[in-house]
């Protein structure tokens, strides 16, 4: 049948048509192909084989141009490949690489067959070459972060352990056999739990369950190592879940070596607790001493007392006269240091009870001061006192209130040089009565203020002022203030002088410790 011009048309447009198509698919999957005829040596690149090369699709195709941009090993490869496919009768394939960095396609992928003529001999060879250039660089930047994160898991002094969904271990790192010295085998499943300290299961309770979203669970407990001793591990446990979604897909576990950590903090604590129970030990001891102590040195102090005033007659010697005073005073200092001590004990003891009564303040200190004139006269020093008209009140244990204002007057007057002045003031603020000693002494340095208030602390730059006390005075202040439920301020400067304020709410009963 004739072929019309109709069909020819036909033919041409359908033929256009596909080549269209076709040169589309080549552009979308970045692939094109060339095809080498044997009879006669031609060429023939694609549209899509001209774009991979970034060559001008109106030179000529050029085979031995190809061949010369590939690095040199792999144009031996290919020689190789195509004698051997020829060879063979069977397709091919290789890859290779350009010469030229700045090509697009770096990375080609080629795979061929070959056209077998009628007689049985190759026609012609036709090869499609792919750029993988993306591709491999990819996937080696995925290998070398995958040997990155290896080294990393593998080097790493904590064990990495991943789960999966059944509980089962995917991954375990080498750290688990340097840390407990076993292998994934030993901790599947349940048998990780037969490793725990029997005392210590409570703990591993809190890792049991699934963490949520967001949720790290964690536990501190002791493993059987495999040599037999235990091993504190501290164990941190997330959850992995999916891309863009909370679908659970593995849990993570890390494990860490805290033994020394936790017996640095299991020592410290028994350590604690030993100083502890030896101070309350000390302290109870001293507050049961009260009366051992304070009896005899009573009887000293009366006998010596009835003595120097020779009320059953004349001592018959002025020395004797002497020396009974000088056994009275020493007796009652000796008094006041153990009743400080006695008194810091108890507080410390727990034992010290306050007995709350209505207290004149104002009354107090005057007693107070006139107790001490005469001490004050003797180091050349005045003492002022600011009482408000109105006399001032409050609920306290008055024997506490006294011995308070004492302590404070006497640090005063043992601090301050002669010619000095000492200032008592008192006064009523926010329901507290507040009472201040300020004397133009020696000073405090502003370093060393914190360490005062506390028991046997004492700051001075005299070394013979130093000796006279035992750093208990305002310790004791500060004990008894705050056991009323108030509270101590130091203020000082160096050449300056010392204020000490104190002070003593109103109606402290539902404040005071019990």
């Amino acid at each position: 049948m004739p072929v019309t011009q109709a069909g020819n048309d036909h033919a041409q447009a359908r033929s256009a048509h596909d080549d269209a198509h076709f040169d589309l698919a080549e552009r979308a999957a970045r692939f094109g192909y060339w095809r080498v005829d044997l009879k006669d040596g031609s060429t023939y690149w694609s549209p899509g084989m001209y774009r991979l090369l970034g060559v001008d699709p109106t030179s000529p195709p050029d085979s031995d141009w190809l061949l010369a941009q590939m690095l040199p090993e792999d144009k031996l490869v290919v020689d190789a490949a195509i004698a051997n496919a020829i060879k063979t009768r069977t397709p091919f394939t290789y890859r290779t690489r350009a010469r030229d960095p700045n090509v697009a396609a770096q990375i080609v992928d080629t795979q061929g067959e070959l056209a077998i003529g009628p007689d049985g001999r190759v026609v012609s060879v036709i090869g499609v070459c792919y750029d993988v250039t993306l591709q491999v660089k990819a996937e080696e930047a995925r290998e070398k972060a995958q040997a990155m994160y290896r080294l990393m898991t593998e080097e790493a002094s904590d064990i990495i352990i991943l789960y999966g969904e059944d509980g089962g271990v995917l991954f375990a790192s080498q750290a688990l056999e340097r840390v407990l010295g076993y292998s994934v085998a030993d901790i599947e499943r349940e048998r990780a739990l037969e490793l725990v300290h029997p005392d210590d299961l409570e703990q591993i309770a809190k890792i049991r369950q699934r963490p949520e979203a967001g949720q790290t669970l964690t536990a501190t407990y002791r493993m059987r190592h495999a040599q037999g001793h235990y091993v504190w591990m501290e164990i941190t446990l997330r959850a992995v879940r999916g891309a863009g979604s909370h679908e659970y897909r593995h849990t993570v576990c890390i494990a860490r070596d805290v033994t020394e950590r936790m017996e640095q903090e299991l020592e410290t604590k028994a350590a604690r607790e030993r100083a502890e129970a030896a101070n309350k030990a000390k302290s109870r001891f001293l507050a049961n001493m009260s009366h051992e102590l304070r009896t005899p040195l009573n009887a000293v102090i009366g006998f010596t007392d009835l003595m120097r005033q020779q009320m059953f007659g004349k001592l018959g010697s002025e020395r004797y006269e002497e020396y009974a005073t000088l056994i009275y005073d020493s007796g009652q200092l000796l008094l006041d240091l153990i009743t400080d001590m006695l008194d810091m004990a108890k507080i410390e003891a727990g034992k010290l009870e306050l007995n709350l009564e209505r207290v004149d303040l104002t009354g107090t200190i005057e007693d107070s001061v006139r107790l001490l004139t005469d001490r004050a006269d003797n180091n050349g020093l005045d003492i002022c006192v600011s009482i408000p008209k109105e006399p001032i009140s409050l609920v306290a244990d008055r024997r506490a209130v006294k011995q308070v204002l004492l302590n404070l007057l006497t640090n005063a007057i043992k601090f301050t040089p002669p010619g000095g002045q000492i200032a008592v003031a008192v006064r009523i603020e926010d329901g507290s009565a507040v009472l201040s000693v300020r004397d133009t002494g020696i000073g405090i340095p502003a370093h060393e203020l914190p360490r005062l208030g506390r028991p046997f602390e004492q700051v001075c730059g005299d070394p013979m002022l130093a000796k006279s006390g035992t750093g208990l005075g305002l310790a004791l202040v500060r004990a008894l203030v705050e056991k009323h439920g108030g509270a101590m301020r130091i203020e000082s400067e160096e050449g300056v002088g010392t204020e000490v304020t104190v002070g003593f709410p109103l109606n402290p009963a539902q404040r005071v410790a019990a």
